[in-house]
Protein backbone atom coordinates (compact mmCIF):
# COMPACT_ATOMS: atom_id res chain seq x y z
CA UNK A 1 0.00 0.00 0.00
CA UNK A 2 1.39 3.39 -1.00
CA UNK A 3 1.47 6.46 1.23
CA UNK A 4 -1.37 8.97 0.92
CA UNK A 5 0.98 11.97 0.36
CA UNK A 6 2.96 10.05 -2.27
CA UNK A 7 -0.21 9.01 -4.07
CA UNK A 8 -1.51 12.59 -4.05
CA UNK A 9 1.80 13.95 -5.36
CA UNK A 10 1.95 11.37 -8.15
CA UNK A 11 -1.59 12.17 -9.30
CA UNK A 12 -0.80 15.88 -9.31
CA UNK A 13 2.42 15.42 -11.29
CA UNK A 14 0.67 13.36 -13.95
CA UNK A 15 -2.25 15.80 -14.12
CA UNK A 16 0.14 18.69 -14.82
CA UNK A 17 1.29 16.96 -18.01
CA UNK A 18 -2.15 17.61 -19.47
CA UNK A 19 -1.91 21.40 -19.31
CA UNK A 20 1.58 21.25 -20.80
CA UNK A 21 0.14 19.87 -24.03
CA UNK A 22 -0.76 23.35 -25.22
CA UNK A 23 0.76 25.79 -22.76
CA UNK A 24 4.33 24.75 -23.50
CA UNK A 25 4.37 25.68 -27.18
CA UNK A 26 1.66 28.38 -27.29
CA UNK A 27 4.15 31.29 -27.07
CA UNK A 28 6.13 29.84 -29.99
CA UNK A 29 3.23 29.87 -32.47
CA UNK A 30 3.97 33.24 -34.13
CA UNK A 31 7.64 32.30 -34.67
CA UNK A 32 6.65 28.87 -35.94
CA UNK A 33 4.35 30.59 -38.43
CA UNK A 34 7.26 32.80 -39.53
CA UNK A 35 9.47 29.73 -40.04
CA UNK A 36 6.89 28.06 -42.31
CA UNK A 37 5.67 31.18 -44.10
CA UNK A 38 5.73 29.32 -47.45
CA UNK A 39 3.08 26.84 -46.25
CA UNK A 40 -0.44 27.70 -47.40
CA UNK A 41 -2.72 29.04 -44.60
CA UNK A 42 0.28 28.87 -42.29
CA UNK A 43 -1.30 30.71 -39.35
CA UNK A 44 -4.22 28.27 -39.24
CA UNK A 45 -1.91 25.26 -39.66
CA UNK A 46 0.37 26.38 -36.84
CA UNK A 47 -2.65 26.89 -34.60
CA UNK A 48 -3.63 23.30 -35.46
CA UNK A 49 -0.18 22.22 -34.23
CA UNK A 50 -1.37 23.49 -30.86
CA UNK A 51 -4.78 21.82 -31.03
CA UNK A 52 -4.19 18.58 -32.98
CA UNK A 53 -3.49 16.67 -29.74
CA UNK A 54 -6.98 17.66 -28.68
CA UNK A 55 -8.51 15.90 -31.71
CA UNK A 56 -6.62 12.71 -30.87
CA UNK A 57 -7.70 12.95 -27.23
CA UNK A 58 -11.34 13.50 -28.20
CA UNK A 59 -11.24 10.42 -30.44
CA UNK A 60 -9.26 8.16 -28.09
CA UNK A 61 -10.40 9.12 -24.58
CA UNK A 62 -13.66 7.11 -24.72
CA UNK A 63 -11.65 4.05 -25.83
CA UNK A 64 -9.16 4.67 -23.01
CA UNK A 65 -12.07 4.78 -20.57
CA UNK A 66 -13.44 1.49 -21.83
CA UNK A 67 -10.00 -0.13 -21.55
CA UNK A 68 -9.43 0.91 -17.94
CA UNK A 69 -12.94 -0.20 -16.96
CA UNK A 70 -12.40 -3.59 -18.59
CA UNK A 71 -8.79 -4.21 -17.54
CA UNK A 72 -6.67 -2.08 -15.18
CA UNK A 73 -5.70 1.55 -14.72
CA UNK A 74 -1.93 1.58 -14.33
CA UNK A 75 -0.78 -0.38 -17.39
CA UNK A 76 -2.41 2.17 -19.68
CA UNK A 77 -1.14 5.07 -17.58
CA UNK A 78 2.49 3.93 -17.70
CA UNK A 79 2.42 3.22 -21.43
CA UNK A 80 0.85 6.62 -22.04
CA UNK A 81 3.62 8.38 -20.11
CA UNK A 82 6.27 6.69 -22.27
CA UNK A 83 4.49 7.78 -25.44
CA UNK A 84 4.01 11.31 -24.05
CA UNK A 85 7.75 11.94 -23.78
CA UNK A 86 8.54 10.37 -27.16
CA UNK A 87 5.82 12.06 -29.21
CA UNK A 88 6.02 15.39 -27.42
CA UNK A 89 9.75 15.89 -27.89
CA UNK A 90 9.59 14.78 -31.55
CA UNK A 91 8.77 18.34 -32.60
CA UNK A 92 12.32 19.34 -31.72
CA UNK A 93 13.85 17.11 -34.41
CA UNK A 94 11.13 17.04 -37.09
CA UNK A 95 11.41 19.64 -39.85
CA UNK A 96 8.28 19.08 -41.92
CA UNK A 97 5.29 20.96 -40.52
CA UNK A 98 2.90 18.13 -41.30
CA UNK A 99 5.23 15.60 -39.64
CA UNK A 100 5.07 17.80 -36.55
CA UNK A 101 1.26 17.66 -36.83
CA UNK A 102 1.45 13.85 -36.89
CA UNK A 103 3.64 13.77 -33.79
CA UNK A 104 1.17 16.04 -32.04
CA UNK A 105 -1.61 13.56 -32.84
CA UNK A 106 0.45 10.83 -31.17
CA UNK A 107 0.93 13.12 -28.17
CA UNK A 108 -2.84 13.40 -27.96
CA UNK A 109 -3.21 9.62 -27.83
CA UNK A 110 -0.85 9.62 -24.85
CA UNK A 111 -2.78 12.36 -23.06
CA UNK A 112 -6.06 10.53 -23.64
CA UNK A 113 -4.59 7.71 -21.57
CA UNK A 114 -3.06 9.85 -18.83
CA UNK A 115 -5.98 12.22 -18.27
CA UNK A 116 -8.76 9.63 -18.43
CA UNK A 117 -6.88 7.36 -16.05
CA UNK A 118 -6.13 10.22 -13.64
CA UNK A 119 -9.79 11.28 -13.46
CA UNK A 120 -10.85 7.68 -12.84
CA UNK A 121 -8.19 7.19 -10.15
CA UNK A 122 -9.38 10.32 -8.32
CA UNK A 123 -12.83 8.75 -8.27
CA UNK A 124 -11.36 5.44 -7.07
CA UNK A 125 -9.13 6.84 -4.33
CA UNK A 126 -11.31 9.62 -2.89
CA UNK A 127 -14.89 10.01 -1.70
CA UNK A 128 -17.17 12.87 -0.74
CA UNK A 129 -15.53 15.99 0.69
CA UNK A 130 -12.06 14.50 0.24
CA UNK A 131 -12.74 14.21 -3.48
CA UNK A 132 -13.93 17.82 -3.66
CA UNK A 133 -10.81 19.04 -1.86
CA UNK A 134 -8.56 17.04 -4.15
CA UNK A 135 -10.32 18.30 -7.29
CA UNK A 136 -9.77 21.90 -6.18
CA UNK A 137 -6.13 21.16 -5.31
CA UNK A 138 -5.57 19.42 -8.63
CA UNK A 139 -6.99 22.36 -10.58
CA UNK A 140 -4.84 24.75 -8.51
CA UNK A 141 -1.65 22.77 -9.13
CA UNK A 142 -2.45 22.33 -12.83
CA UNK A 143 -2.86 26.09 -13.13
CA UNK A 144 0.52 26.66 -11.50
CA UNK A 145 1.97 23.99 -13.79
CA UNK A 146 0.62 25.91 -16.76
CA UNK A 147 2.32 29.06 -15.45
CA UNK A 148 5.67 27.29 -15.24
CA UNK A 149 5.39 25.53 -18.60
CA UNK A 150 4.17 28.57 -20.53
CA UNK A 151 6.82 30.74 -18.89
CA UNK A 152 9.58 28.32 -19.79
CA UNK A 153 8.05 27.88 -23.23
CA UNK A 154 8.11 31.63 -23.84
CA UNK A 155 11.71 31.99 -22.71
CA UNK A 156 12.87 29.03 -24.78
CA UNK A 157 10.89 30.19 -27.83
CA UNK A 158 12.80 33.48 -27.80
CA UNK A 159 15.99 31.41 -28.18
CA UNK A 160 14.62 28.94 -30.74
CA UNK A 161 10.96 28.14 -31.36
CA UNK A 162 11.77 24.40 -31.37
CA UNK A 163 13.23 24.29 -27.87
CA UNK A 164 9.90 24.23 -25.96
CA UNK A 165 9.24 20.76 -27.41
CA UNK A 166 12.01 19.36 -25.19
CA UNK A 167 9.90 20.12 -22.12
CA UNK A 168 7.67 17.17 -23.02
CA UNK A 169 10.43 14.81 -21.89
CA UNK A 170 9.01 15.47 -18.42
CA UNK A 171 6.53 12.70 -19.22
CA UNK A 172 9.34 10.20 -18.71
CA UNK A 173 10.24 11.82 -15.39
CA UNK A 174 6.61 11.46 -14.28
CA UNK A 175 6.93 7.69 -14.69
CA UNK A 176 8.98 7.55 -11.48
CA UNK A 177 6.31 8.78 -9.01
CA UNK A 178 3.60 6.97 -10.99
CA UNK A 179 5.39 3.65 -10.53
CA UNK A 180 6.37 4.28 -6.91
CA UNK A 181 3.19 5.72 -5.45
CA UNK A 182 0.15 4.72 -7.50
CA UNK A 183 -1.37 1.32 -6.82
CA UNK A 184 -4.08 -0.46 -8.77
CA UNK A 185 -7.46 0.02 -7.05
CA UNK A 186 -9.04 -3.22 -5.90
CA UNK A 187 -11.90 -4.09 -8.21
CA UNK A 188 -14.39 -4.17 -5.38
CA UNK A 189 -13.23 -0.84 -4.01
CA UNK A 190 -13.21 0.82 -7.41
CA UNK A 191 -16.77 -0.28 -8.01
CA UNK A 192 -18.20 -0.06 -4.51
CA UNK A 193 -21.54 1.76 -4.30
CA UNK A 194 -21.32 5.40 -3.25
CA UNK A 195 -24.04 7.84 -2.28
CA UNK A 196 -25.82 7.48 -5.61
CA UNK A 197 -27.16 4.54 -7.55
CA UNK A 198 -24.33 2.27 -8.63
CA UNK A 199 -26.05 1.10 -11.81
CA UNK A 200 -28.25 3.84 -13.24
CA UNK A 201 -26.83 6.68 -15.32
CA UNK A 202 -28.38 10.16 -15.26
CA UNK A 203 -27.95 10.46 -19.02
CA UNK A 204 -29.43 13.94 -19.32
CA UNK A 205 -27.21 15.38 -16.62
CA UNK A 206 -24.08 13.71 -17.96
CA UNK A 207 -24.89 15.06 -21.43
CA UNK A 208 -25.46 18.53 -19.95
CA UNK A 209 -22.07 18.40 -18.20
CA UNK A 210 -20.40 17.41 -21.45
CA UNK A 211 -22.18 20.12 -23.48
CA UNK A 212 -21.46 22.94 -21.03
CA UNK A 213 -17.82 21.84 -20.83
CA UNK A 214 -17.49 21.69 -24.63
CA UNK A 215 -18.87 25.23 -25.00
CA UNK A 216 -16.67 26.70 -22.26
CA UNK A 217 -13.50 25.08 -23.60
CA UNK A 218 -14.12 26.34 -27.15
CA UNK A 219 -14.26 29.84 -25.68
CA UNK A 220 -11.48 29.47 -23.13
CA UNK A 221 -9.06 28.10 -25.69
CA UNK A 222 -8.99 31.45 -27.43
CA UNK A 223 -6.46 32.42 -24.75
CA UNK A 224 -3.58 30.12 -25.75
CA UNK A 225 -4.50 30.04 -29.46
CA UNK A 226 -5.43 33.64 -30.28
CA UNK A 227 -3.85 35.72 -27.52
CA UNK A 228 -0.22 35.48 -28.78
CA UNK A 229 -1.39 36.92 -32.11
CA UNK A 230 -3.46 39.64 -30.41
CA UNK A 231 -0.45 40.65 -28.29
CA UNK A 232 1.61 40.96 -31.46
CA UNK A 233 -1.19 42.95 -33.14
CA UNK A 234 -1.05 45.62 -30.41
CA UNK A 235 2.68 46.02 -30.95
CA UNK A 236 4.34 43.57 -28.53
CA UNK A 237 6.67 41.26 -30.49
CA UNK A 238 8.23 39.25 -27.64
CA UNK A 239 7.23 35.59 -27.32
CA UNK A 240 8.04 35.86 -23.63
CA UNK A 241 5.47 38.67 -23.27
CA UNK A 242 2.81 36.54 -24.94
CA UNK A 243 3.80 33.67 -22.67
CA UNK A 244 3.59 35.94 -19.64
CA UNK A 245 0.02 36.94 -20.53
CA UNK A 246 -1.00 33.28 -20.74
CA UNK A 247 0.88 32.59 -17.50
CA UNK A 248 -1.06 35.37 -15.75
CA UNK A 249 -4.27 33.70 -16.93
CA UNK A 250 -3.07 30.46 -15.36
CA UNK A 251 -2.19 32.21 -12.09
CA UNK A 252 -5.68 33.68 -12.00
CA UNK A 253 -7.02 30.18 -12.66
CA UNK A 254 -5.10 28.96 -9.63
CA UNK A 255 -6.83 31.65 -7.57
CA UNK A 256 -10.19 30.53 -8.96
CA UNK A 257 -9.44 26.93 -8.02
CA UNK A 258 -8.54 28.03 -4.49
CA UNK A 259 -11.87 29.86 -4.26
CA UNK A 260 -13.86 26.96 -5.72
CA UNK A 261 -14.56 25.01 -2.48
CA UNK A 262 -16.20 28.06 -0.88
CA UNK A 263 -18.22 28.85 -4.00
CA UNK A 264 -19.33 25.23 -4.27
CA UNK A 265 -20.31 25.16 -0.59
CA UNK A 266 -22.86 27.95 -1.06
CA UNK A 267 -23.96 27.33 -4.64
CA UNK A 268 -25.23 24.41 -6.68
CA UNK A 269 -23.35 22.97 -9.64
CA UNK A 270 -25.22 25.01 -12.26
CA UNK A 271 -24.88 28.25 -10.30
CA UNK A 272 -21.11 27.71 -10.07
CA UNK A 273 -21.02 27.15 -13.84
CA UNK A 274 -22.89 30.45 -14.29
CA UNK A 275 -20.47 32.38 -12.07
CA UNK A 276 -17.45 30.86 -13.82
CA UNK A 277 -18.65 31.58 -17.35
CA UNK A 278 -19.72 35.10 -16.36
CA UNK A 279 -16.17 35.81 -15.13
CA UNK A 280 -14.79 34.51 -18.42
CA UNK A 281 -17.23 36.76 -20.33
CA UNK A 282 -16.09 39.84 -18.38
CA UNK A 283 -12.45 39.01 -19.06
CA UNK A 284 -12.95 38.51 -22.78
CA UNK A 285 -14.95 41.72 -23.01
CA UNK A 286 -12.00 43.58 -21.49
CA UNK A 287 -9.55 41.86 -23.85
CA UNK A 288 -11.72 42.75 -26.84
CA UNK A 289 -11.61 46.42 -25.87
CA UNK A 290 -7.92 46.44 -24.89
CA UNK A 291 -5.59 48.84 -26.61
CA UNK A 292 -2.49 48.02 -24.59
CA UNK A 293 -0.67 45.02 -23.18
CA UNK A 294 -1.62 45.87 -19.60
CA UNK A 295 -5.29 46.12 -20.50
CA UNK A 296 -5.00 42.60 -21.91
CA UNK A 297 -3.50 41.46 -18.60
CA UNK A 298 -6.50 42.81 -16.68
CA UNK A 299 -8.80 40.83 -18.99
CA UNK A 300 -6.90 37.56 -18.65
CA UNK A 301 -7.04 37.84 -14.85
CA UNK A 302 -10.85 37.88 -14.93
CA UNK A 303 -11.19 35.14 -17.55
CA UNK A 304 -8.54 32.98 -15.89
CA UNK A 305 -10.30 33.16 -12.54
CA UNK A 306 -13.46 31.84 -14.18
CA UNK A 307 -11.55 28.98 -15.79
CA UNK A 308 -10.11 27.99 -12.41
CA UNK A 309 -13.61 27.72 -10.97
CA UNK A 310 -15.05 25.94 -13.99
CA UNK A 311 -12.89 22.84 -14.33
CA UNK A 312 -13.08 21.33 -10.81
CA UNK A 313 -16.83 21.96 -10.91
CA UNK A 314 -17.15 19.94 -14.11
CA UNK A 315 -15.00 17.02 -13.04
CA UNK A 316 -16.71 16.72 -9.66
CA UNK A 317 -20.18 16.76 -11.20
CA UNK A 318 -19.28 14.04 -13.70
CA UNK A 319 -17.66 11.85 -11.04
CA UNK A 320 -20.73 12.26 -8.84
CA UNK A 321 -22.95 11.15 -11.74
CA UNK A 322 -20.77 8.19 -12.77
CA UNK A 323 -21.71 4.69 -11.58
CA UNK A 324 -18.45 3.18 -10.27
CA UNK A 325 -18.48 0.34 -12.80
CA UNK A 326 -18.57 2.92 -15.64
CA UNK A 327 -16.31 5.52 -14.10
CA UNK A 328 -13.59 5.13 -16.73
CA UNK A 329 -15.99 5.46 -19.65
CA UNK A 330 -17.72 8.54 -18.26
CA UNK A 331 -14.38 10.12 -17.35
CA UNK A 332 -13.30 9.38 -20.91
CA UNK A 333 -16.37 11.21 -22.19
CA UNK A 334 -15.51 14.30 -20.15
CA UNK A 335 -11.92 14.15 -21.40
CA UNK A 336 -13.24 13.91 -24.96
CA UNK A 337 -15.53 16.93 -24.46
CA UNK A 338 -12.69 19.04 -23.06
CA UNK A 339 -10.31 18.29 -25.88
CA UNK A 340 -12.87 18.31 -28.67
CA UNK A 341 -13.51 21.88 -27.54
CA UNK A 342 -9.80 22.64 -27.75
CA UNK A 343 -9.59 21.25 -31.28
CA UNK A 344 -12.72 23.02 -32.49
CA UNK A 345 -11.80 26.39 -31.01
CA UNK A 346 -9.53 27.67 -33.82
CA UNK A 347 -11.68 26.04 -36.52
CA UNK A 348 -14.86 27.71 -35.27
CA UNK A 349 -13.34 31.06 -34.33
CA UNK A 350 -10.78 31.59 -37.10
CA UNK A 351 -13.54 32.61 -39.57
CA UNK A 352 -14.72 35.17 -37.01
CA UNK A 353 -11.17 36.50 -36.64
CA UNK A 354 -10.70 36.60 -40.44
CA UNK A 355 -13.95 38.47 -41.08
CA UNK A 356 -13.59 40.94 -38.19
CA UNK A 357 -10.46 41.28 -36.05
CA UNK A 358 -8.88 39.57 -33.06
CA UNK A 359 -10.33 42.15 -30.67
CA UNK A 360 -13.81 41.82 -32.17
CA UNK A 361 -13.59 38.01 -31.95
CA UNK A 362 -12.91 38.23 -28.21
CA UNK A 363 -15.85 40.62 -27.89
CA UNK A 364 -18.19 38.26 -29.75
CA UNK A 365 -17.04 35.38 -27.53
CA UNK A 366 -17.74 37.56 -24.47
CA UNK A 367 -21.33 38.14 -25.62
CA UNK A 368 -21.85 34.41 -26.25
CA UNK A 369 -20.55 33.53 -22.78
CA UNK A 370 -22.64 36.22 -21.12
CA UNK A 371 -25.75 34.75 -22.75
CA UNK A 372 -24.74 31.24 -21.63
CA UNK A 373 -24.13 32.42 -18.06
CA UNK A 374 -27.52 34.14 -17.97
CA UNK A 375 -29.20 31.01 -19.31
CA UNK A 376 -27.53 28.81 -16.69
CA UNK A 377 -28.52 31.21 -13.93
CA UNK A 378 -32.15 30.66 -14.92
CA UNK A 379 -32.00 26.86 -14.59
CA UNK A 380 -30.38 26.18 -11.19
CA UNK A 381 -32.64 23.16 -10.61
CA UNK A 382 -30.99 21.18 -13.43
CA UNK A 383 -28.39 19.83 -10.98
Amino acid sequence: MTSAPGRKAALLVVACLTVMAAATIAPALPRMADAYRAVASVELVTKLVLTTPALAIALCAPLAGAIIDRFDRLTLLRGSLVLYGLAGAAGYVLHDLYAILASRFALGIAIAGTMTTTIALVGDYYRGEARARFAALQSFVMSLGAVVSVGLGGLLADIDWRMPFLLYLSGWAALIPAMLFLDEPRRGAARAPEDGDAHRIAVGRVAAAYAITLFAVVMFYMTPVQLPFLVRAIGVESSAAAGAAIAVSSLAAAAGSAAFPRLRRYNGVIAVYAWAIAAMAIGYGLIGLAGSYWAVIVGVVASGFGVGVFFPNSSLWVLALAPPRLRGRIAGGLTAAIFLGQFLSPLLLEPVVASTSLGAAFGIAAVAMALMAAGLALVPRLA
